[in-house]
């Protein structure tokens, strides 16, 4: 086996090996080289020399000391560079996506709370001071509720900014390896890969929502004049 360019020669154990042949992974000295050619079965072996085996140690493979046929690292690293990049950027579609959905239910919820009010607002006023006490507590409800959904729904999408900043940040440690080297570049996108796998983006929850079914009334029913309130 050949370890590199500056081993003896191993036919006759005593020249340097200056000259080094790839098809029968051997040194020769200036006197051997003329070996392989005096065999039939390797006399069109190509013998290399000089600056052509200096790099011959290159060939081996660092993990089992051999050379063998090995993936290039520069195309597993583009390879797995590419992946994360189109994952990175299919969650943050994702995710912001997620956000305007976010942003439009929440507008739809706030109106849908304002007109709940404003229909309350108006049986009250229908009914004048004989219900007063009543609509303000049902208003309190419903705002009350509102401010709990809406904290659940805050904290939902705070979790995908989260995601949205996440991925941004990912973007740009990838931009930052532009100039790494091969080798660093692909342990550090294999550990960016743990982390991006490790992310998962939770489905939006139901959008809560709320609605107020009028009723009509007689002058007796004090504990009956409005609808139920109804929430989702």
């Amino acid at each position: 086996m050949a370890q590199a360019a500056a081993s003896t020669c191993e036919i006759c154990t005593a020249g340097p090996g200056v000259h080094y042949c790839h098809d029968c992974d051997q040194f020769f000295c200036e006197s051997c080289k003329l070996s392989p050619k005096r065999a039939t079965i390797s006399k069109n072996h190509t013998l290399l020399s000089g600056e052509k085996i200096n790099n011959v140690e290159n060939w081996l493979c660092t993990e089992h000391k051999e050379k063998h046929m090995m993936t290039n690292l520069t195309e597993s690293t583009l390879k797995l560079k590419t992946e994360l990049v189109n994952n990175i950027e299919s969650k943050l579609d994702t995710s912001n996506l997620n956000l305007s959905r976010f942003q439009e239910n929440t507008n739809t919820y706030h109106e849908e709370v304002k007109a709940v009010i404003k229909s309350l607002t108006d049986d009250g006023n229908n009914l004048k001071q004989l219900i007063d006490e009543k609509v303000e507590s049902l208003i309190k409800e419903v705002q009350d509720t509102e401010k709990v959904d809406k904290q659940h729904m805050t904290a939902n999408s705070n979790e995908h900014k989260g995601v949205v900043e996440k991925c941004k940040t990912w973007q740009q440690n990838i931009r930052e390896m532009e100039n790494t080297a091969d080798g660093p570049m692909l342990q550090k996108l294999k550990k960016l890969k743990t982390e991006i796998d490790q992310l998962v983006l939770h489905r939006i929850p139901d959008v809560p929502s709320t609605s107020y079914q009028n009723k009509k009334h007689s002058d007796t029913e004090i504990s009956n004049l409005f609808g139920e309130l109804q929430y989702r």
